[in-house]
């Protein structure tokens, strides 16, 4: 059940913990999307995490920023130590997935002192802009997974979406027509999303998806486009897991690279044979990376 912390100046954050064990904070992706889609990781790994699903600053019942720049992943690194410090809590784990494990890496450059440790899952670090500037592998490797499904009937209708993605998210007027776009999209994320394990738990995540119309239109209005990771993972010096999806076609191996590059403390997973989402694609082997990870730090 969620619950909520007070925050300064009227402020509040939702949030809800899951499991039981090492103080996990976790984020999730968009950015704009609720954290209740990452119950999946917290019950994966309720044995050995107590797990603090934050609602980023304008999801959830979690009080909006007053500027959107505030949607940078620096901005959300900065409100989720607020959250961490308002919950008591001192050192923890930092686990994100897409958006989120950009955050994470962000948070973990930022405030180094409450990390024990970081594990970045299908994180962003290159935009569009940068990734066209440096050769465009980025690009190639969405190509490339994105071709992998052309046969399935789903398809035309997801990569009509996805092709006009930033158009219809700055036009659109309501969060609900950004969930709907995203449920429409959603078996591209995924390597096998027809296998019936993946699609079962696809349905169960379109569910869980609730977003923030004003997180999505700064991002698409020009955060993510020239977004470079590098110079601040450079910073980091906290034991840092980073893990991607073989054939993610968003944040795969050309975005986990060079985030892993740039950090001396970093360890990097590849998942053969998954997609952007390895807690639904890939559960074992995900879970046996980041319990490997933990053990040793």
């Amino acid at each position: 059940m969620a619950k909520t912390v007070e925050l300064t100046g009227g402020r509040v954050a939702s949030y809800e913990v899951v499991g039981s064990g090492r103080p996990t904070l976790m984020f999730p992706g968009g950015p704009g999307f609720a954290a209740a889609y990452m119950r999946t990781d917290a019950d994966l790994f309720a044995d050995v995490f107590e797990s603090y699903l934050i609602d980023p600053h304008g999801s959830g019942a979690s009080t909006p920023p007053k500027d959107s720049s505030r949607y940078s992943p620096e901005g959300h690194a900065a409100f989720y130590d607020e959250v961490r410090k308002a919950l008591g809590l001192d050192h923890v784990l930092v686990l994100g997935h897409s958006f989120g494990g950009t955050t994470a890496l962000a948070y973990t450059a930022l405030f180094p002192s409450a990390v024990d440790a970081c594990i970045a899952v299908a994180a962003f670090g290159i935009g569009t802009e940068v990734d066209g500037d440096e050769g465009g592998t980025a690009e190639e490797e969405f190509d490339r997974a994105v071709s992998r499904h052309e046969g399935a009937a789903w398809f035309p209708e997801a990569k009509s979406t996805m092709d006009s993605w930033t158009e219809s998210v700055l036009a659109a007027e309501d969060a609900h027509e950004i969930e709907q776009m995203m449920a429409t999209v959603l078996p591209l994320y995924t390597a096998h999303p027809d296998r019936p394990d993946v699609a079962r738990r696809l349905a169960e995540m379109k569910q869980h998806l609730t977003a923030d119309l004003a997180a999505a239109k700064a991002w698409e209005g020009g955060l993510y486009q020239t977004i470079d990771l590098r110079p601040l993972a450079s910073k980091i010096a906290r034991p840092t897991l980073v893990v991607a999806g073989e054939l993610d076609f968003i944040c795969g191996p050309a975005q986990a690279r060079p985030i892993s590059d740039a950090i001396v403390t970093s360890n990097l997973e590849v998942i053969r044979d998954c997609g952007h989402i390895p807690s639904i694609e890939a559960p074992d082997e995900y879970r046996s990376a980041v319990l490997r990870f933990v053990e040793k730090n």
